[in-house]
């Protein structure tokens, strides 16, 4: 029995190579001039034009938004700086600190000289040493010890009539002295009394009138007017050397020796050597979310930032620092808020005057709660603070 035969299939590999790929700007052996195909053109277009709508829209809401979520104010760094001056016309005699040295309380940084307090001295001391020590005081001093004298005399005057009277008594009791005799003998006692009086009462007019001479006399008051006016002269010399009233950096010195300067003209800046605060202005619009204890973020204009704690009711000013005024903020109400670093600042940006920027976040800021997150944020403050990181 004979069956079918077998097939067999066969592979073929077609490949379609058209004139036209190999040749695509010729039809038919004529060259056909195409235009050049159109790249990415169109993606761009399409981006920018949708970004001409997109960013006016993502800008404004965030203009409308960014005082709901991110309160920010400029503020500046400060130590409370003293600026030192003249007490009044004088000539500057030495600056024994030089500007940027760190100094100590009492020490003198500046050294003054006023030619009329030192005429004035020299005279008053001239005058003090031509006056008597004691003046019209020898004088009554005088007329006290002939006082004296006269009542030394009476009482001996007295003692001597008080012995003839009383002889005179016995005699008279034993009959031998006649009664005339006696009276007379006795009136002169009496008078010896009187006398006695008399020169007593005078030495005690003379203490007093000597007392007043000494408390109240002529030369006595010449003498305590010079006194006082001396002392006055030499209390201002002695604030011509201006010292320091606390420890700090000398940061600005104005003057030179010899110098001439006028009353209250500034010599010099003390840096006080305490923790700085940074004042921040804030508009008046958000004196209810600047609440004394609110923590905040300090924003230096390298990037880095410490936490501050508000310390102090806000205050209405007008005057911005020279640092933070621009053209237009002359007399520009702001809310000025002192804030305490809660963390400590490095030297390189402990600096006086240094701008930088206080920032309030609130996770609730959209709902307009700033005021019970005052707690959290202190709680937050007091746990990255470097006494808490320590105890960890």
């Amino acid at each position: 029995m004979v069956g079918p035969a077998p097939r067999k299939t066969l592979l073929m590999d077609i490949r379609f190579d058209p004139e036209k790929s190999r040749h695509p700007d010729q039809q038919s052996g004529l060259k056909v001039p195409y235009a050049k195909a159109r790249r990415g053109g169109g993606r761009w277009r399409w981006i920018g034009l949708m970004a001409l709508v997109l960013v006016p829209v993502v800008a404004f809401s965030w203009y409308a938004l960014r005082d709901r979520l991110l309160l920010s104010a400029p503020a500046v760094l400060t130590h409370e700086p003293l600026v030192i001056t003249s007490p009044r016309d004088a000539r500057v005699v030495d600056v024994p600190q030089r500007a940027g040295q760190r100094v100590k309380q009492g020490s003198t940084l500046f050294v003054l000289e006023d030619g009329e307090l030192e005429a004035d001295r020299t005279a008053l001391k001239e005058i003090l040493a031509t006056l008597p020590a004691k003046g019209a005081q020898q004088e009554s001093e005088s007329l006290v010890d002939t006082a004296r004298q006269r009542v030394d005399n009476a009482e001996a005057s007295l003692r001597f009539q008080s012995g003839l009277a009383d002889k005179f008594d016995d005699f008279r009791r034993q009959g031998e002295v006649p009664l005339t005799d006696l009276a007379s003998i006795h009136v002169a006692r009496a008078s010896a009394q009187d006398q006695l009086s008399g020169a007593r009462e005078n030495l005690l007019l003379q203490l007093r009138e000597n007392t007043r001479s000494e408390l109240a006399g002529p030369v006595v008051q010449r003498r305590q007017d010079l006194t006082r006016q001396l002392a006055r002269i030499e209390a201002s010399i002695a604030a011509m050397s201006l010292m320091a009233a606390q420890d700090g950096l000398l940061a600005k010195s104005y003057v030179q020796p010899g110098q001439q300067v006028s009353a209250g003209e500034p010599l010099g800046v003390l840096v006080p050597a305490n923790a700085p605060e940074l004042h921040a202005y804030f508009s008046p619009k958000y004196v209810g979310k600047v609440a004394v204890g609110r923590v905040a973020e300090a924003h230096f204009a390298d990037g880095r930032s410490v936490l501050a704690r508000i310390v102090a009711p806000p205050e209405l000013t007008q005057k911005l620092p020279s640092q933070l005024a621009g053209p237009f903020d002359a007399n520009q109400a702001m809310l000025e808020v002192r804030l305490r670093p809660l963390e400590a600042i490095d030297v390189q940006h402990d600096v006086e005057g240094l701008p930088l920027e206080i920032r309030l976040r609130s996770p609730s800021a959209l709902w307009g709660d700033w005021g019970d997150e005052g707690e959290a944020d202190t709680a937050a403050a007091e746990r990255s603070s470097p006494e808490a990181k320590a105890e960890a």
